[in-house]
């Protein structure tokens, strides 16, 4: 009898082994949900349209990019925008803090305010306009300005003249990986 019950035990054991197997086998191809989602959000950039406008580039703006001509952004643009956007002002506020400190140790009489000098992008709207140069490389114009009562923004670049930090714009190279040409605007 002992005999008997052991192939039944065994097809008992193999059995089990493949049910195990097969549960095993079939999660293999499953991500854990959180590095999935991680993953997508990092994929997942969406530009905040209460801040930013993305405007077509005009040949009538050809004072921005000479022999240029209007392309789209993709989310992967808009996520090398926003690395490089901050790499400049963080360098930019380097230099004016460094700045103001200097102009301020000499003259604490003045009562400057920090704020007037380096730029806090949370305080901020952002039109872009994107092309593609004569070299085929992609470029963006970015330009920054205070609130604005002028309800057009979205659809109109905005140009002061003076009107100190609270006015600035650059020009980024995607293709380059570069911010170039940054412009502060000056008090009158």
């Amino acid at each position: 009898m002992g005999h008997f019950r052991r192939p039944t035990t065994m097809k008992r054991q193999i059995t089990l082994l493949t049910f195990i197997l097969t549960i095993f086998l079939t999660s293999c191809g499953q991500s854990n949900p959180e590095t999935k989602n991680q993953e997508q959000s990092q994929n997942a950039f969406t530009v905040d349209t209460s801040v930013v406008a993305i405007l077509s580039f005009d040949t009538t703006q050809n004072w921005i990019f000479k022999d240029s001509k209007t392309t789209d952004l993709t989310n992967d643009d808009l996520l090398k925008i926003e690395t490089l956007l901050n790499e400049c002002i963080n360098n930019y506020n380097h230099d004016q803090e460094r700045q103001f400190k200097e102009i301020n140790d000499k003259h604490p009489d003045y009562k400057l305010d920090k704020k007037n000098f380096t730029i806090d992008l949370t305080r901020y709207k952002r039109q872009y306009v994107a092309v593609l140069n004569s070299k085929g490389e992609k470029e963006v114009w970015i330009n920054c300005f205070c609130g604005t009562a002028n309800q057009n923004w979205k659809k109109n670049l905005i140009f002061v003249e003076d009107g100190g930090n609270c006015y600035f714009n650059l020009k980024i190279s995607l293709t380059r990986g570069q911010h170039y040409e940054l412009m502060v605007n000056g008090d009158a």
